[in-house]
């Protein structure tokens, strides 16, 4: 399903001449599901993660907010 997804905003970008960078594709999954998720970008598989910045906010796998709450005290210093 997610991948299905994924294809077609690829293939509505190109339409506009807009490519998926590979390398900057980064997926979070939830640590108690079963079994990963397995999404490809071109012949390459999107990297995991436990953690990302997005739109300036740090997202967790663990859906907490400490990691957020130290990176904005860090950067008001």
């Amino acid at each position: 399903m997610l991948q299905g997804t994924k294809d077609e905003r690829t293939e509505t970008g190109r339409c506009y001449g807009v490519e998926m960078n590979v390398e900057r594709t980064k997926k979070i999954t939830i640590p108690t599901q079963p079994s990963p998720i397995q999404i490809t970008t071109g012949c390459k598989q999107t990297e995991n993660v436990q953690y990302l910045k997005y739109f300036g906010s740090l997202m967790t796998n663990d859906a907490r907010c400490t990691h957020e709450i130290k990176s904005r005290v860090v950067m008001t210093k």
